[in-house]
């Protein structure tokens, strides 16, 4: 994994590696150089909204935000995320246009949710599934 290269997460994966539910996803994240792993504070508050859910204790979403380059969600961003086709579910658009932000030729959009990779492929992104493999 290049240290140039930026990745974008996604929460599919993020809950998988701070839960540590499956080692491909876990090992990749291992694999990162600190400051390369990028996403939007949406990610904290699904992750943050998933343990509640589950009945897990949040700190673990604090802990795991604290480690990751953060992108805040603005009114321009909702107008960005609007835009997007095609039609994904309306969080991951916000995550797409967070991405977006960042550029296409240097960002890796990193989920295991398979529309969010096939439209950010469509976006010109480059995609990785660490639990597909």
């Amino acid at each position: 994994m290049a240290g140039d290269r930026t990745w974008y997460l996604d929460t599919s994966v993020a809950l998988r590696v701070m839960l540590g539910h499956d080692a491909g996803a876990t090992a990749w994240y291992a694999s990162t150089e600190p400051g390369t792993v990028v996403s939007s504070r949406l990610l904290h508050l699904e992750c943050v909204r998933a343990l509640r859910r589950d009945g897990l204790a949040t700190r673990v979403a604090d802990e795991f935000a604290a480690e990751l380059v953060l992108l805040g969600v603005d009114s321009a961003l909702v107008a960005e995320a609007a835009s997007i086709r095609p039609h994904v579910t309306t969080l991951d658009a916000l995550h797409l246009a967070s991405a977006m932000r960042l550029g296409a030729a240097a960002t890796t959009i990193v989920s295991h949710d398979r529309t969010m990779l096939t439209v950010g492929e469509a976006l010109g992104f480059a995609t990785h599934d660490p639990v597909r493999g």
